[in-house]
Formats: C-alpha cells, sequence, structure tokens
C-alpha cells in the first residue's frame, strides 16, 4: 500500500466522524506508530457533525411531532430540546419551529446551536401511518459551523413485527466552514424495536439501516453501506450506536468499521476498523 493511498482512506474514516488510535500496516514504506491527524481534523469534524445533526434533528422532530408543548423542552431526558430552544407550531400551515435563538445556545448533547430548523408536516397527523416531516434550515449553526439541510421523514406505521419504521431521505446536508466544504446525502430506515408506548427517550432502542455517499472536504468521493444494522439505545450517553457494521467504499479501498468489537453492546464509543484485508485497529468515535 502506498503512503498516500494509506492517508486516503485514513482521511476518509476521519470524515465518518472517527478518529484513528493506532495504526497497523504492512506497506512498503514504514508508516509512523501514531499518524498525525491534524491534517484531516477540520473534514472529521464537519463529517462528523453531518452524520450526529441528522440523528439529532430526526429524534427532535419524532420527540416534537405537531405540537408546541413546553414539555418537551428542557424535560429530564437528555434527547429533549434545552431550555435556550424555543419551540412554536402553527396549525394552519402545519408547520414546526425550533428557533434555537441568534447567539449560541448549548445543546444537552455538549454542542452549541443557533437558528432555526422547520419543519412542515403532511398527511395525517405525525405519528400516524403515511405521515410526512419535510425538514429545512435556516441559518442553522453547529459549534460556528454552518449545516445546510434538507431532509424528508416518512412514516411507514408499524411493520408486521410491531416495529415502528421511519424512512429518512437526506436530500442535501451540506457543512460549510471557513475552510471548505462537505457535501452528504443519505437513505436510511429506522426501526424502533423498543420503546413505541412511551414517551421517553431513554428506553427507546433503534436499529438504522441504509446507505449515504459524500464528497470530503478534500474533493475526495465516497459510499457507505450498512451491512448489519446501527442498533442504537436511548439510554446510552454517548448517543452512539452500540452495535452493527457499515462499509466505506472509496477508489479502490474498502474499510469496515465495527461498533461491537467486543460483542458486549458497551456504551463505551469502542469500535474496530479493517482496511481492505489488514487485521481490524481498535478506534475511539467522535
Amino acid at each position: 500500500m502506498k503512503a498516500r493511498d494509506l492517508q486516503l482512506v485514513q482521511a476518509l474514516l476521519l470524515a465518518m466522524g472517527i478518529i484513528l488510535l493506532s495504526v497497523t500496516q504492512g506497506c512498503k514504506k514504514k508508516e509512523k506508530e501514531n499518524p498525525d491527524v491534524s491534517l484531516f481534523q477540520e473534514a472529521a469534524e464537519d463529517n462528523a457533525r453531518a452524520e450526529g445533526e441528522q440523528n439529532f434533528l430526526s429524534d427532535a422532530v419524532d420527540n416534537q411531532g405537531e405540537t408546541s408543548d413546553p414539555r418537551r423542552v428542557a424535560g429530564t431526558d437528555s434527547a429533549f430540546l434545552p431550555p435556550c430552544a424555543r419551540v412554536s407550531y402553527d396549525a394552519n400551515t402545519r408547520r414546526l419551529t425550533i428557533d434555537f435563538g441568534p447567539t449560541n445556545c448549548l445543546c444537552r448533547d455538549g454542542v452549541y446551536r443557533r437558528g432555526k430548523v422547520y419543519v412542515t408536516f403532511s398527511g395525517p397527523q405525525w405519528l400516524t401511518a403515511g405521515s410526512r416531516a419535510y425538514v429545512t434550515t435556516d441559518s442553522f449553526f453547529v459549534n460556528d459551523n454552518q449545516h445546510i439541510v434538507e431532509k424528508i421523514l416518512f412514516n411507514e406505521g408499524i411493520n408486521q413485527a410491531g416495529e415502528r419504521v421511519i424512512r429518512d431521505t437526506v436530500q442535501l446536508h451540506k457543512v460549510i466552514t471557513p475552510n471548505g466544504t462537505h457535501q452528504w446525502s443519505a437513505t436510511r430506515t429506522y426501526r424502533q424495536i423498543q420503546g413505541q408506548s412511551t414517551w421517553m427517550r431513554w428506553d427507546d432502542i433503534w436499529l438504522i439501516e441504509g446507505n449515504a455517499q459524500g464528497t470530503t472536504r478534500r474533493g475526495n468521493s465516497y459510499t457507505i453501506q450498512i451491512l448489519s444494522p446501527l442498533k442504537v439505545v436511548g439510554s446510552c450517553i454517548f448517543r452512539v450506536p452500540v452495535k452493527g457494521i457499515w462499509q466505506l467504499n472509496t477508489q479502490n479501498r474498502t474499510v469496515k468499521v465495527n461498533y461491537d468489537p467486543y460483542n458486549n453492546e458497551a456504551c463505551d464509543r469502542v469500535a474496530s476498523v479493517q482496511v481492505d484485508n489488514q487485521n481490524p485497529v481498535n478506534i475511539t468515535l467522535r
């Protein structure tokens, strides 16, 4: 493997929101045991936020629904919106507005947000099979980087297994930073296998399937396919999958990430990464 090829793979791994703790390889040129990832740090942050914001927005829309109920803001559940957010709902236009204000608002996940998120509902009332939510952003910033989002959530209802199913189509997600723009899109399916009968988010368990594609700030294209459903547990403070495998493809490289290398579904942010046919390497998730 050439050094520049390995750097490309590292950059794309970082672009999916992960940081390599160590690298082992059988290259012709000996690589540093602890490679300097500073060159890719900004791209990693943008891409991690793109993925994270999709999960945040989907959860906020699903939790709030077609209501401005203040109990769903500043509640005890960490998935609820923070006290600095203001929520309003226009029943005539069926538009929900989540306003984080013109200055940075510290949210429960440790992220600063400002600007507005608009959600326009159509079809039956949200939470009813066949309902849709069209999500857009207006001057929306996450940790001072602008996020431009257009996505559609479609409630497919309850499947034969008794699971609640939501299809998420991300038409556009741009992360604009002073040093460049990352672009990302995806088609994913969420299956709620636990917690359907309660309003709390702590007891929710979701399985995520689907694929994504994008272009890094350095102009490198990639595709991603979820090979084994990503399991997201509401009680996990890190809000990252505790289980699941996805595969990244770029040019002639294949990368697999396993969120549960120890097969214990721990809420520990530990995962493993395998580049081509090399031995898996431990990583830490952002």
